[in-house]
This record gives structure tokens, sequence and C-alpha cells, in this order.
């Protein structure tokens, strides 16, 4: 299998699914470890990222492999922000890596995050991942599968819940 380990671009985390699996859109498969990002389009390293993706792409589609994920004839990765119905992606490129395996979480000096309301939908993150082409029957292109996360920063929380930190300060 032709695959490359990278570490995507810095990011807003969503969709947070890395200290327990995901409920499982098909009922009949286990649930995922999973993460969103949302990037913006000129983050510095978003260019070496995507060729990266384009490098995988052909090595197993061959040499039309880039002009196949532009026009959507291979599922690509980094998708646009646009296309979903969340303001927290408009004008953003996303990404998405899943692991059936439980991923290592750290914070900025690689230590473990021990506290799971540490990360969170809405902090900054970045991912390290395996990229990977497959080809299944009506179906082929280039996806991630989820390493370790790695918390670079706080953020908005995303998931409407808020910190009791937060909650209590205001009842002084």
């Amino acid at each position: 299998e032709i695959c490359m380990q990278a570490v995507t671009p810095s990011g807003t985390a969503h969709y947070v699914n890395v200290f327990r699996p995901g409920k499982p859109m098909d009922e009949t498969k286990d649930g995922q470890y999973s993460i969103t990002l949302t990037i913006a389009p000129d983050h510095p390293k978003l260019a070496a990222f995507r060729k990266k993706v384009e490098e995988v792409a052909t090595l197993k589609f061959g040499a039309k492999a880039k002009q196949m994920l532009e026009k959507g004839q291979l599922k690509n990765p980094i998708r646009d922000g646009n296309e979903k119905d969340d303001e927290h992606f408009q004008g953003k490129v996303f990404i998405t890596a899943r692991s059936n395996d439980k991923p290592q979480v750290v914070d900025m000096d690689a230590e473990p995050v021990m506290d799971q309301d540490d990360f969170y939908s809405g902090c900054l993150a970045r991912a390290d991942v395996y990229i990977f082409a497959y080809e299944k029957p009506g179906n082929k292109g280039v996806s991630m599968i989820l390493n370790s996360v790695q918390k670079l920063g706080d953020g908005e929380r995303l998931a409407g819940r808020r910190s009791a930190a937060s909650a209590f300060a205001e009842e002084d």
C-alpha cells in the first residue's frame, strides 16, 4: 500500500473524537477515532501538504492524478469548507483523519494530554497522519489515517459547552 507520513498544517479542531471513538454512521461498524481540522487556505504549510497528497495519488493513479483530484474524479482529503453548512468552515479548507486505533494526544511540549477537557472542538491543533491512496469499486482517492494529535493552543469552544471556570467566574 502506498502511504506517506505527514504532519498537517495547524488549524481549528472540530468533531473531536480522540479519547474515545465517535458514533459510527453505519450501525454494523465500530466507531472510529477522528478529528477534523479547518485550515486557512493561505496557511504557509498547506501547499507542501497538498503536494504530499498529490504525490501519493500520483504513485497510485499515475500522471493525471493531480488533475483528477482537482476535478473531483478522485476523493481529495483536503476539501473546500464552503461545501459545509457551518459558519466555522466558510472560507477555509478542511481535512478529516480517522483511525481504528486510539491516537496519542499531546500538548505543545509533546507531553500526553491527561485531562480530556483540555482537547476540545475549537482548540488549535495539528495531526500526524498517514496519507494513503485507495481504490474500491466506485470509490477511489486519497485519505488519511490519524496517528497522533498535538494541541497548539486554546480557542473558542465550539461544542456549546463552556468550561466550569468560565461558568462559575460570572457568579462571584
